[in-house]
């Protein structure tokens, strides 16, 4: 395992927490990180989070957060969403929310690089860690604070840099890719499910929806520029920019929506919305 493939994997990851962060925090947050390997000693209230990628079959990536850490951090997105108070379960909920949109940041990244499409798939909280992987350290720094991860990677994502060694990984038999997964699951992957982009909404008394006709103007309560919604079976999943495709509409995602996002929003909820798909 190249210790530079594993450092420039790091990197990655350590730049979509950043960005991540940034968004969630609505404040600056710089990456930094050592370049020498670093010793898990788990402890307790600690979160191991285990991620699969779609470019290779099995577990790729691991993020180790100590408690000081993911308390911190999940704290203060929380009240930057305007809560008061919150509950450890808040503080986890929200954390793997940031795991999860940092993982897809990182994904995209790695999509750029390899020039091979990655998205981020399942993801879970584990107990013990697999054991000889190298871990290595990322120090994220905000406006007033200073948080620490471990990450640690999957000897075959790190072999995508490697042409030959990632062909070898691509060859392997479908049925090594595809053990674990339950035949229900398998089932489910073919639903086919609405998507739609909410552009905005808004409210009319009565009386002015009686005066619309044609050339009419209906304001909006979104610029120009924000992002658009995206929604799958009446719940709001992801935001993003409106782009054209080929004389067509499209949307390409910015982010992910948090829990409680998918939870308080829906089509049901937006009255007036405008939408199309894409």
């Amino acid at each position: 395992m190249a210790d530079n493939d594993l450092l420039r994997l790091r990197d990655m990851v350590a730049g979509a927490f950043a960005r991540t962060l940034e968004m969630l925090l609505g404040q600056a947050v710089a990456a930094t990180s050592g370049g020498e390997q670093a010793t898990l000693v788990t402890a307790a209230k600690s979160i191991l989070w285990q991620q699969k990628l779609s470019i290779v079959p099995d577990p790729a990536v691991w993020v180790y957060a100590p408690e000081e850490s993911w308390t911190q951090i999940t704290t203060g997105v929380l009240t930057s969403a305007g809560l008061d108070s919150v509950t450890e379960d808040d503080q986890r909920s929200t954390w793997s929310e940031v795991i999860q949109q940092s993982l897809s940041a990182f994904a995209a990244a790695l999509t750029a690089d390899v020039r091979r499409e990655v998205t981020a798939k399942s993801g879970i909280d584990i107990a013990e860690p697999p054991a000889g992987l190298s871990w290595l350290s990322i120090e994220l720094q905000g406006e007033s604070a200073q948080w620490k991860i471990l990450v640690a990677f999957a000897a075959d994502l790190v072999s995508v840099f490697d042409p030959t060694a990632f062909a070898e990984v691509l060859d392997r038999p479908k049925s090594a890719v595809r053990s674990g997964v339950s035949k229900t699951f398998d089932l489910l992957l073919d639903v086919a499910l609405p998507i739609s982009v909410s552009f905005g909404k808004t409210s009319l008394q009565l009386r002015e929806v009686l005066k619309l006709n044609t050339g009419s103007i209906v304001e909006l309560d979104r610029f120009v520029a924000e992002p658009v919604d995206v929604v799958v079976n009446d719940c709001v999943i992801a935001r993003g920019d409106v782009v054209v495709v080929d004389g067509n509409y499209g949307v390409r995602i910015r982010q992910l929506a948090s829990r409680e996002d998918r939870l308080r929003t829906g089509v049901s909820d937006l009255t007036g919305v405008t939408s199309r798909k894409p």
